[in-house]
């Protein structure tokens, strides 16, 4: 066997290089350095890559790290590129065996099979009904007198590398803070009770000053079932998750909320400088990669809980805010959303927990149902939580305060009537849009699915039983939930006059889905759809004409816009150069002069926002060049031409008898980008 030496480095014999075996501790030969002739010069390593940082080498992959709290968070041990996306940085000093790549880098093998959680009537435990409670998610075996890490044995140290990562957030914990505070102070909307989440904010804050927080001790909680005791009170949840028993859940909980906020421009003096707009810019997407990492932990060791469904329906509003409701990446956040609300039984009304988290539960359905709807309707994909597959009521019209103070909340159930309703005062509580949001959605459940069905009498006799239902339902509400264009001067406050208006546009918006599907069986039955059009694009800019008021509703009205006001003018605008070439009259009982005047405000609000926000700059310009051409016709009729011109390349004419919303998708090969923040309906 004849061996040479080359470089220093001594060959392998020839049949080990041809076999790629080791020949006396002598390294084997790769198929390239033979083809090349190189081989006294080849090192062919068995497992490259296999090298890990030199913190997990020196305590062998021990679950105690600390998250640094010295300098930018950005630079501790783990840092977010632009693109929202997590990294771990690595040594070159260390080494790894192939097996524990393996570990790194896939989901692990756990020990013990996390609960099954809900399971229904037809399920197969079903006949062992008074023994189910051995599958349910709440028959957990008990925690031991000690710490139980048997959920953590097989958990790779990449993991625990992350879960260091979502630890160094905290680092930015007082930003975090005043955010997740002026969230709650002017959202109406948010579907977590406000005491439930500031509780807990203000109890991280102290934890943070007084004690060091290990990622093994955060594991160790996180992995463990919630006990609720059915006597625990609201104002005490928030120490089931916090404190010493701290969970990463809480921590993606905050993040998604603050990333929501920094999106309307709170927290001003906390993005001030030279840098503010760029940190501002940076900061959600580095809350929605938090949030991403603890989803993906929190999968693999701990069963669904209330702080999962939390996590969860605020990554769903946050990516809407980053990605747009038209991203793949928003439309699989939602189908995790509603897989574990399903996995928790949150659809079914059961069970006997605390009153308050009863009504958080009923709110996180609700929120969940209505954000299914919008985003089923928006993308025309069949919408995931189905009603008749429920029966989970409507939260109660209870202040979100009582639900934390039993003397109170004893009070306030007294003065509910039959209906859910509070009778004590005319408050716009953030339940009383919860109740708004869920009545309004399960009618558009019904126009969904009606929309599948071929034009027929039986399918419009069926929409117009469906709309008669929804405008008794919307009658039906408490006199101070009416919309009244003048709620913008009388002294409410702008979120309070926002979620009028927009509440109002989701039952108007449910009338101009019906109608469009009812103009199918009856082409020349306009005179509806054209009323109820003009009626949301004026509501629309009304919007316009207020949003100076705050900064904080830009991105509102630009969702309005694009959600109600584009669908109405596109109809609008298309019926008018109709009737102009065919010389017609309008089938329109309003005012043409004040229609006309209306398109065009809205033609010139697309053109200040192709120059202002580039998520939507390219629709918005598109599509106001298109309205300009078309009003040019209608108000010179001796210039109409027969068709847009050419300069518009690939825009399809908007057809009034086969208007989609989803067929203005075809305007434009960008992403539309459509924001709906979490006030819409």
């Amino acid at each position: 066997m004849s061996t040479r030496r080359r470089n220093g480095k001594q060959a392998s014999c020839e049949p080990c290089r041809k076999d790629k075996v080791r020949c006396d501790h002598r390294h084997p030969v790769c198929t390239r350095c033979q083809r090349r002739r190189t081989s006294g010069r080849c090192f062919y390593h068995p497992a490259p890559l296999t090298r890990i940082p030199a913190a997990q080498t020196d305590t062998g992959g021990s679950f105690d790290v600390t998250p640094s709290k010295q300098g930018d968070p950005r630079s501790s041990a783990s840092r977010i590129d632009s693109s929202g996306s997590a990294t771990v940085p690595t040594s070159r000093s260390a080494s790894h065996d192939p097996p524990h790549l393996e570990k790194s880098f896939h989901s692990p093998r756990l020990d013990r099979s996390l609960p099954t959680g809900y399971l229904g009537p037809t399920s197969f435990v079903a006949a062992l009904a008074e023994d189910r409670e051995m599958v349910s998610i709440s028959a957990s075996p008990p925690s031991s007198a000690g710490p139980d890490d048997s959920g953590l044995a097989s958990l790779p140290p990449y993991w625990v590398q992350k879960t260091t990562e979502v630890l160094g957030c905290l680092d930015d914990l007082p930003t975090i803070q005043q955010l997740v505070r002026e969230f709650y102070d002017v959202s109406q909307a948010a579907a977590v009770p406000a005491p439930l989440i500031l509780n807990a904010v203000e109890q991280m804050s102290i934890d943070i000053q007084h004690s060091q927080i290990s990622a093994r001790s955060v594991l160790r909680n996180t992995a463990q079932p919630i006990e609720i005791p059915t006597e625990l009170e609201g104002n005490d949840f928030h120490e089931l998750f916090t404190g010493k028993q701290l969970r990463l859940e809480i921590i993606g909980v905050v993040c998604a909320i603050a990333g929501q906020a920094c999106c309307f421009a709170l927290a001003h003096d906390k993005f001030r400088g030279s840098t503010g707009a760029a940190r501002r810019a940076e900061f959600p997407k580095r809350m929605m990669a938090i949030n991403d990492i603890v989803t993906t932990i929190c999968r693999m060791i701990t069963p669904t809980n209330d702080l999962t469904i939390w996590t969860l329906h605020e990554s769903v509003l946050l990516s809407s805010l980053v990605h747009s409701y038209s991203s793949s990446v928003t439309w699989h956040r939602l189908g995790e959303l509603s897989t574990s609300i399903f996995e928790m039984g949150l659809h079914r009304d059961s069970g006997n927990p605390p009153i308050f988290l009863r009504e958080s539960r009923r709110r996180s359905f609700a929120a969940a149902y209505q954000l299914d709807k919008n985003i089923a309707t928006f993308l025309g994909r069949p919408p995931r939580i189905s009603r008749r597959h429920s029966d989970c009521k409507l939260p109660l019209d209870l202040d979100d305060n009582f639900l934390v103070d039993s003397s109170r909340l004893r009070l306030a159930l007294g003065s509910l009537d039959d209906n859910g309703w509070s009778q004590s005062d005319q408050a716009h509580r953030r339940s009383s849009w919860s109740r708004v949001r869920f009545l309004m959605s399960t009618f558009r459940e019904e126009i969904l699915e009606v929309s599948l069905m071929d034009p027929s009498l039986e399918t419009a006799d069926r929409l117009r039983d469906i709309s008669c239902r929804c405008q008794s339902a919307w009658e039906s509400l408490p006199g101070h939930l009416h919309f009244s264009p003048n709620c913008w001067v009388q002294g409410l406050p702008v979120s309070v006059c926002l979620m009028l208006t927009l509440a109002y546009l989701t039952y108007l918006y449910n009338d101009f889905l019906i109608e469009r599907l009812l103009v199918r069986h009856d082409p020349h039955g306009s005179t509806q759809l054209l009323d109820v059009s003009m009626n949301i694009l004026s509501t629309v800019l009304t919007v316009a004409r207020h949003r100076e008021h705050t900064v904080n509703i830009q991105r509102d009205f630009i969702s309005a816009i694009l959600l109600y006001g584009f669908p109405s003018a596109s109809v609008l605008i298309k019926s008018l150069q109709e009737h102009t070439r065919n010389g017609k009259a309008l089938p329109y009982t309003g005012s043409r002069g004040a229609l006309i005047r209306d398109v065009s405000v809205f033609t010139a609000h697309l053109e200040t926002i192709a120059q202002s926000d580039h998520v939507h700059k390219d629709l918005a310009f598109r599509t106001s060049q298109l309205f300009l051409k078309i009003m040019d016709e209608v108000l010179e009729p001796q210039m109409a031409i027969a068709s847009v011109t050419p300069v518009l390349g690939d825009l399809p004419e908007i057809s009034l008898d086969e208007y989609e919303f989803a067929d203005m998708m075809a305007f434009t090969s960008a992403d539309l980008g459509t924001v709906f923040d979490q006030w819409i309906l």
